[in-house]
């Protein structure tokens, strides 16, 4: 029995560190800003713009800049103030609907983001050119303020390449 118990403390131990050393590969940047703080792939762009309601912030990567759009992998973020619960519920019904008759099957789950548990909606589809597309959409309130992490690829772009970029961004995301 206890052969088996330090079997299975090694492998233990053996995936947390791989798991931990796959983001290591990931080059960095920080970004700050409307009480928000998150990393993100040192190559890739972040924008922001504010008003008195809202926050957003646009990450994307070069190829999606360089093709205006119509490749690459981008991330939306908004912070919303005063927001209500019940148009988020809306809008992950809307999120659902939309991979449905596209045809696709969506996974929905929760993620621990900010300390907080958020929902995370994601569905693997095409984009207008027929290419494989993901989309993802992780959002969670906190202090009557609704925060939607918008992940998105098109034009072919390898999904299982950029998760991890995106995983990146949900893991460090913090607000105050």
């Amino acid at each position: 029995m206890k052969k088996y118990l330090f079997v299975l403390v090694v492998l233990s131990l053996v995936v947390m560190a791989s798991g931990c050393t796959s983001n290591q590969n990931i080059t960095t940047k920080n970004f700050s800003a409307g009480g928000m703080s998150f990393q993100y792939p040192d190559t890739w762009n972040a924008t922001t713009q504010t008003n008195e309601n809202a926050t957003q912030i646009i990450v994307a990567s070069p190829d999606f800049i360089s093709s205006n759009g119509t490749e690459g992998s981008v991330v939306l973020i908004l912070k919303i103030t005063n927001a209500s619960a019940s148009n988020m519920s809306e809008t992950r019904q809307e999120f659902a609907t939309q991979a449905q008759q596209s045809g696709q099957n969506y996974t929905n789950a929760t993620v621990n983001i900010a300390g907080i548990s958020a929902s995370d909606i994601s569905y693997v589809g095409n984009d207008t050119q027929g290419n494989t597309a993901y989309a993802r959409l992780v959002d969670f309130e906190k202090n009557n303020t609704l925060y939607l992490l918008m992940f998105a690829t098109g034009g072919g772009v390898d999904i299982e390449t950029v998760k991890p970029y995106f995983d990146v961004i949900v893991k460090s995301f913090k607000v105050q």
